[in-house]
């Protein structure tokens, strides 16, 4: 008993070691967020890791988030550009409309229906670095399947665009909690997220050994 109580997987210390791995990845990823275009890399690394590591128990946290950046640095650039443009375009456009537009009940539902779809495409993003940090795609495919997926399991979309959007509120509202909300939200993103991908995971892996006794 005395022994169990300096044990890291003890439960008096294993919530300190889930804080530290919020605080860490937190970290790492605005690190490698700062030139802003290799922000889409840094989210596929902090979802891989939230996945394999908090969740999965995995070791080597460090290496294992800088080893999936380098990899998926370039589809990760150029998806994370396309994003920015095309969610920063709907910003821009709700916002124009909303402050252009007359205070009509057509236009009021014309804006909310906007704000839904923009949530909707948040919602798209937040399944297409997850995918680039399991799989392998072209940029095309990877946009595709995020939105294919999105459509097929939409409540977990829904729950993954509210997870982001909170997310996002905190951090540009009170800014301190952008020391550890990034590693929450990964976290939660892994939660809903795991259960599809180990799906697809198990199907591949049946679909290789049907292969290969078909040989």
């Amino acid at each position: 008993m005395k022994n169990s109580l300096f044990d890291a997987e003890s439960w008096l210390w294993k919530p300190f070691g889930y804080v530290a791995d919020f605080l860490i990845l937190s970290a790492l990823w605005l690190l490698c967020s700062v030139p802003v275009v290799t922000a889409g890399a840094a989210f596929a690394a902090l979802y891989d890791c939230c996945a394999r590591c908090v969740l999965g128990g995995e070791q080597e946290l460090l290496t294992r988030f800088f080893r999936t950046f380098r990899r998926e640095l370039k589809l990760g650039s150029g998806s994370f550009l396309l994003w920015a443009a095309v969610l920063g375009g709907g910003v821009l456009l709700i916002s124009t409309f909303a402050a252009n537009a007359a205070g009509t009940d057509l236009n009021v539902t014309l804006a909310y229906a906007m704000a839904a779809l923009l949530l909707f495409l948040t919602g798209v993003l937040a399944w297409v670095f997850p995918l680039l940090s399991r799989f392998t795609f072209t940029l095309g495919s990877l946009q595709t399947t995020a939105l294919r997926l999105s459509l097929a399991q939409l409540p977990r979309t829904i729950a993954l665009a509210a997870v982001v959007a909170a997310g996002g509120w905190l951090c540009l509202r009170l800014w301190l909690p952008i020391m550890v909300v990034p590693g929450i939200a990964g976290v939660l993103a892994a939660y809903i997220l795991e259960p599809v991908f180990q799906k697809y995971e198990a199907g591949l892996a049946g679909t290789d050994n049907e292969n290969q006794n078909d040989r």
